[in-house]
């Protein structure tokens, strides 16, 4: 996450056409410092478009979010006003400023037909070519194809089949290749105002990118799998509300598919300290997607990943629900006798001298060692309590609502001792009667996980 990105997302949640905020208030939403030019001078708070902010990354964060912004330094405040009517974000079709093209460029497969044909059908039979080229068309103005041979090639051009890759060219002989791209680009394209979205491999992109001021990476050096894999996420578009209780669920689960997946031993790689979680287990799966099966949020700011090690690494089912629920399924299983004690809060009075130590610390263990193996997670970044609270128990009842959304039967919590937790699917019993997403609700929250698609 970009350091300002923190208050794009703030602002693409407002719905005022006019925001203002102290700046103690927007370091609070950045959670960290403003710089010291930001009170020293006007130009800092200078929008896109003004000449002394064409290179500020700040002035982006708020130009991205549709807001232009106008500082009083003396008042340490700031108002943001709507640049373009509500809904639409100040954002292009593709999530991108509207101040020029945008242009999608994607690599050549070694995968051809056997037939003169146009580019766009001469590598067809590449899936990572297909699906590169079916997310562009969603996204892009103008789709251009980079090829080995040919270099900058439009999608409608007819070309011979031919078996050359940059792959295994020397680094002189990409450049060069890249130099002559990137005049092909400046007879059809404006290089420093249009937007490129490049779909290609390292090789392809390294030596372009000097030559294009504003590019976006979607695949960035993933390997061929996983770029695949992306792309078949990608291409799932959000530009309007879901319908209906099980359309509802099964768009969040696609939504939610377009987060970074962590494990336990990740936490620390967070990026953002406040948030809501989304939890999938092994196994478990809603109409093709990882299901999720537990939904959080802290409630003291900063405490995001300290919530998550609650979970996952500090073995106290007494910090945890989500340890307790689990640990109460697994002893449910096994007929323990231990499950009275172990569902009882024992840092309390009078529960203290009910714990028994060495087994207490073998179901720690054993919680510990199912969450760890069976459990991923991924994080919402939201500042604000009062809007990561809400959003924790919109998500849980817009997935509780939907009929179809249940466990399978091979689910660790259909051993669970709660009738709420076997028939919800969830480890949880709270805010399963909560109002559900608006839709209001549910394209702000597209738009922070997956701006402009």
């Amino acid at each position: 996450m970009g350091y300002y990105d923190p208050l794009r997302d703030y602002l693409m949640g407002c719905h005022s056409d006019e925001v203002a905020l102290t700046f103690a208030e927007v370091e609070a939403i950045l959670e960290r410092a403003l710089p010291a030019s930001a009170r020293k001078y006007d130009a800092w708070w200078a929008n896109l478009g003004d000449d002394v902010s064409t290179r500020h990354s700040h002035a982006r964060s708020w130009h991205d979010a549709g807001y232009r912004a106008r500082a009083n330094r003396t008042a340490g405040t700031v108002v943001f006003r709507r640049a373009d009517p509500p809904g639409s974000a100040g954002l292009s079709p593709a999530g991108l400023p509207d101040d020029g093209h945008t242009i999608a460029l994607i690599a050549c497969a070694k995968q051809k037909e056997a037939y003169p044909c146009p580019a766009r059908e001469l590598y067809a039979p590449s899936t990572l070519f297909s699906l590169s080229y079916r997310y562009a068309k969603t996204c892009a103005e103008r789709v251009y194809i980079l090829s080995a041979k040919h270099g900058l090639v439009d999608e409608d051009a007819v070309l011979e089949p031919y078996d050359e890759t940059l792959n295994d060219l020397p680094a002189e002989a990409r450049k060069a290749w890249a130099d002559r791209v990137l005049g092909q680009l400046a007879q059809v394209c404006d290089t420093q105002a249009d937007h490129f979205i490049i779909l290609a491999g390292r090789n392809y992109y390294e030596y372009l990118l000097p030559g294009l001021k504003n590019v976006t990476l979607p695949l960035g050096n993933l390997p061929l799998g996983k770029r695949i894999e992306l792309l078949n996420r990608l291409s799932v578009r959000f530009d309007s509300a879901p319908s209906g209780a099980e359309g509802a669920a099964l768009w969040l689960h696609r939504l939610f598919e377009r987060l970074p997946r962590y494990e336990w031993q990740d936490i620390d790689d967070i990026p953002f300290e406040d948030g809501v979680y989304i939890v999938y287990e092994r196994g478990e799966t809603y109409h093709g997607y990882a299901r999720v099966v537990h939904v959080g949020a802290h409630t003291s700011p900063g405490r995001l990943k300290q919530r998550l090690m609650d979970h996952f690494q500090r073995e106290d089912r007494n910090a945890s629900i989500l340890r307790r629920n689990i640990g109460r399924a697994l002893l449910n299983r096994a007929k323990d006798p231990y499950l009275d004690i172990w569902s009882l809060d024992t840092s309390r009075y009078p529960n203290r001298d009910r714990e028994q130590s060495r087994t207490q610390r073998q179901v720690e263990q054993d919680v510990s060692a199912y969450m760890r193996v069976n459990m991923a997670f991924s994080v919402i970044p939201m500042a604000p309590t009062e809007a990561r609270l809400r959003l924790k128990a919109a998500i849980i009842a817009t997935l509780h609502q939907a009929e179809d959304f249940a466990p399978s039967d091979g689910w660790l919590g259909q051993h669970s001792p709660e009738q709420a937790i076997r028939e919800s699917g969830l480890w949880l019993k709270q805010a399963l009667d909560a109002d559900p997403l608006t839709a209001d609700e549910s394209l702000r929250l597209a738009r922070l996980i997956a701006p402009g698609i």
